[in-house]
């Protein structure tokens, strides 16, 4: 869902979500008959089923109280983890609102005595969901074969792929659910480093 109060950026996504179309099927079919359209630019196919939409119009009445919630867990995250062998993610830019829909740790691999995957299971076998966001994109099979790409041809990339963790972070975490991703998460990275 994406919402914006400039014309010209509404006009611009509805063409590229309806595959670069000049005109959506509302605006084709009328009592006026049929009107042709063109495909003005590259696009995709992102239009929202009528579901989709029901269910996205009652969320938007939470989308602050949620967002501050985001927020709110992001911060006790940085403030709980500033002192461990792991990167925390920047502060948000000033002028910036931060959507904080994910909490990605960059683990100190060089002040670690393991690696990323192994917290990534000891966190599993804690009841802790977490993701890995993002592989990089030259390590996918697909691009590694069809571009000839090795590992290292990224370094940067690599770096950040073998190191980051993405913490749970959504509005219905209780205040105990991130008590327990904090707890696990300190004890973890200080006693594996």
């Amino acid at each position: 869902m994406v919402i914006t109060d400039c014309r010209e950026y509404a006009d611009r996504m509805k063409i590229l979500g309806l595959h670069g179309m000049s005109k959506d099927a509302w605006r084709r079919f009328s009592d006026e008959g049929y009107k042709h359209y063109e495909v003005i630019m590259p696009g995709f196919k992102y239009n929202m089923m009528d579901l989709q939409a029901a269910i996205g119009i009652h969320q938007l009445n939470r989308l602050e109280t949620n967002w501050l919630r985001r927020q709110e867990i992001w911060r006790r995250y940085q403030e709980a983890f500033a002192d461990l062998p792991a990167f925390t993610p920047p502060e948000p830019e000033t002028g910036v609102r931060h959507a904080f829909h994910l909490y990605t740790l960059l683990l100190d691999l060089d002040k670690l005595k393991v690696n990323r995957d192994f917290i990534l299971e000891e966190l599993i076998a804690e009841k802790i969901g977490v993701g890995v966001h993002y592989v990089p994109l030259h390590l996918q099979p697909y691009y590694a074969k069809t571009y000839e790409l090795e590992p290292d041809d990224c370094p940067n990339a690599k770096w950040i792929g073998e190191r980051t963790i993405s913490l749970p972070l959504s509005a219905k975490l209780s205040d105990q659910d991130v008590d327990d991703v904090i707890r696990v998460i300190r004890r973890l990275l200080r006693f594996y480093s």
